[in-house]
């Protein structure tokens, strides 16, 4: 067996194990799915608006799956779309204010489950390592 695969199965199990406990845990703290969480958190980060290509880079999503999603979005009053005043062919995405709300509640209850999940069993030697690896496979993909 090559040196690798036994690091890519845990990988793999440890991904999939966490992504169900954190769509569970976000779903009944919030409502919200995690794609949703996303979107809202990375608007918020940035100021409360973002152009449409610079959202989709971030969150990995293909530009019709994230009109799709946007459009849900919108429809529930969590962001809404403006034109670029500046360029016709451009829209931004904006967090409404029920959005900013509810993504600071659905932060603060995910911090707390990652604290469970990162910070607890994880030293800061460990996240250290981690983040490094983890950034190291990231610019390969």
């Amino acid at each position: 067996m090559e040196i690798w695969a036994p690091a890519w199965m845990a990988l793999i199990r440890t991904h999939a194990r966490l992504w169900d406990q954190v769509e569970t845990q976000m779903r009944n703290d919030s409502g919200l799915t995690m794609p949703r969480y996303d979107v809202l958190m990375q608007l918020n980060m940035a100021g409360g608006r973002l152009g449409l290509s610079e959202l989709a880079t971030r969150i990995v999503l293909s530009p019709s799956g994230l009109s799709k999603l946007l459009d849900r979005m919108e429809s529930t009053g969590l962001i809404r779309r403006e034109p670029d005043p500046r360029d016709a062919r451009s829209t931004f995405a904006r967090i409404t204010p029920h959005g900013r709300t509810l993504v600071k509640r659905a932060r603060e209850s995910h911090h707390a489950w990652l604290q469970q999940a990162f910070g607890d069993p994880l030293n800061d030697r460990d996240i250290t390592d981690l983040t490094r690896i983890f950034r190291k496979l990231e610019a390969l993909v």
